[in-house]
């Protein structure tokens, strides 16, 4: 009978040990499941997180590029384009920040969030202010906008959201110690079973060797089991690290993307370390420069090279003046490109002092305006030259012979004025229309133009009316030479569309300083003579004095010129 209560207590033996081995492969199994669901959880969780984040940061970026994209477009399509791409990114970007919010799960990333949703509503309007100005066409004030106040907003925005990641990952980073020191507790519980487990049997063995057999095989699957999780676990870390990189090149694109926005924004960074005496360019500088970023070296000296030679001193100087008083400077220059091109550029730079007042550092932008000088080039010779023959208008004619009178008084020189006007044109131009009018005015001023000295100006002042402005002209017969010289170059007719038209000039002349001394005087005697020429029959050219010079003694070639002229010039316009 002894055998059976030592089989009854073996096998009870045997019971509880095998119930302890399921209960630790159940406990095992069901932990490892939970530690996975967890994981997963988590990975999802956290990439959820980081996309949003990233999403905001690209749809930022690219909002930014719209607005510079609708200040640089001049085409009106493009901008009411970029325009409508620039409100729908708003739309997204709101989205985008609404589901990071609502992933918030910490006070801390709430906070973020709310400083993010704070930055943003102040961005806003600044770049819709932006928008705003350069459709109303003003491109100069909408760039001073996005440089003095909406890129330094977008700074801001970015750095909430790198701000926003790191918080994130940090999260993530503690949710992660957390499920791996309770991953350590279960380990030790099971370790403990297992030492239970391993009595027992090693109990049981020195009776059941066989039993103790099949015990060890039940402990091997198990260790094969505990393999295979650690593999998954492997494969889980793998995905993460896979995860991991793919936002990584997400976000190195993004980088690149705002690298190309820059360049074609034509904008540059750079800083120079003074004491160092190191100076660092992006690629953009190199590039507006002219230079190859692989062999040039950045350097002051080698941007003083690429300065123009007739710029260089200038800009040397005013650097040396902001370094030695200023905390901010700007100066525009022309470059000179390694291929010979020249372009204008403005350079901006912030200067970092020391405690004792000596400059320690500068950081700076240098912006290609070559575009932004041809404008403003179009837009003066616009504003001063005749639109249909490209002639100086009355108002640089102004200039001009106010500019003549100053270098004659100082020279003690003549100067000469002569007022053209077409004889027989408004026939033609009531006839044949103002086309067929246009092409003869082109005409008539490309023979005044040709039949005067390079250094003599040739301006429209009306309609059909002309005025020349001759230096270094002191005789009278000499203006009256060119004037008849001028009258034959109009016996040819001009050729409009087959047909011969002829046009006669007139011409009244005055002189400086015999006839006036100032620009208003000289235009308007000389515009008297015109007008008795024009009365006399046209075709001739009359000078003020003899008008005015009746009463007093003429020279032998002043009664000749009038009595080519003929008789009437007594009368006065």
């Amino acid at each position: 009978m002894a055998p059976r209560p030592f089989v009854s207590g073996l096998t009870s033996a045997f019971v509880v040990v095998m119930l302890l081995v399921v209960a630790v492969a159940v406990a095992s199994w069901l932990r490892v499941q939970q530690l996975q669901n967890d994981v997963q959880a988590l990975t999802e969780e956290y990439v959820n997180k980081v996309d949003r984040v990233h999403r905001m940061r690209s749809l930022v970026r690219e909002r930014m590029l719209r607005a510079s994209l609708v200040i640089s477009a001049e085409d009106p399509a493009l901008q009411d384009r970029y325009q409508r791409e620039f409100r729908d990114l708003a739309e997204r970007f709101l989205e985008a920040r609404e589901g990071a919010e609502l992933l918030a799960q910490t006070p801390r990333d709430a906070a973020l969030l709310a400083e993010l949703r704070e930055l943003t509503a102040t961005g806003a309007p600044i770049l819709s202010e932006l928008v705003d100005v350069a459709l109303a066409g003003g491109r100069n004030e909408a760039l001073a906008i996005l440089y003095a106040d909406a890129m330094p907003v977008q700074e801001d925005v970015l750095d909430q959201m790198e701000a926003i990641l790191a918080a994130f990952e940090q999260d993530n980073e503690e949710a992660v110690a957390a499920m791996a020191q309770r991953h350590e507790q279960a380990q030790k519980v099971t370790l403990v079973a297992t030492g239970l487990i391993m009595i027992m049997i090693t109990l049981m063995w020195l009776r059941v060797r066989r039993r103790i057999w099949r015990d060890h095989a039940a402990l091997r699957k198990e260790l094969e089991e505990r393999q295979r999780i650690e593999v998954r676990l492997r494969e889980t870390q793998s995905g993460l690290e896979a995860a991991v990189a793919r936002r990584t090149a997400a976000l190195q694109e993004t980088t690149e993307r705002l690298e190309e926005a820059q360049r074609i924004a034509g904008a540059g960074y750079w800083d120079w370390d003074i004491r160092g005496q190191r100076m660092n360019w992006s690629s953009h500088v190199f590039e507006l420069f002219g230079l190859n970023a692989q062999t040039d070296g950045a350097g002051f000296e080698a941007y003083m090279r690429a300065v123009h030679p007739d710029d260089r001193t200038r800009v040397r100087r005013a650097t040396n003046e902001a370094l030695d008083r200023e905390n901010f400077y700007r100066v525009d220059h022309r470059v000179v490109r390694g291929d010979g091109g020249v372009r204008h550029v403005r350079v901006e730079g912030e200067i970092d002092r020391a405690p004792d007042g000596r400059p320690v550092q500068v950081l700076g932008m240098v912006r290609d305006i070559t575009r932004d000088k041809d404008s403003e080039e179009r837009l003066w010779h616009q504003a001063h030259h005749d639109s249909l023959t490209g002639l100086p208008n009355r108002s640089l004619l102004q200039e001009h012979i106010q500019q003549a009178l100053r270098r004659a008084q100082r020279a003690g020189t003549g100067v000469a004025l002569m007022v053209c006007d077409l004889d027989g044109f408004k026939p033609i131009n009531d006839r044949l229309g103002h086309d067929v009018g246009d092409v003869v005015l082109v005409t008539v001023a490309h023979r005044l133009r040709e039949g005067m000295r390079g250094s003599d100006i040739v301006a429209r002042v009306g309609g059909d009316e002309f005025v020349l402005l001759l230096e270094n002209v002191r005789d009278p017969d000499a203006v009256a030479g060119i004037g008849l010289k001028l009258i034959e170059r109009f016996e040819e007719p001009v050729e409009v569309n087959r047909e011969s038209l002829r046009v006669g000039l007139s011409l009244g002349g005055a002189l400086f300083p015999q006839d006036g001394g100032d620009v208003d005087t000289l235009l308007q005697r000389a515009d008297r003579a015109m007008y008795a020429a024009k009365a006399d029959g046209g075709s001739q050219v009359v000078l003020y004095q003899d008008l005015a010079g009746l009463d007093r003694p003429v020279s032998d070639q002043a009664r000749r010129r009038r009595g080519a002229l003929g008789c009437g010039l007594d009368e006065a316009p």
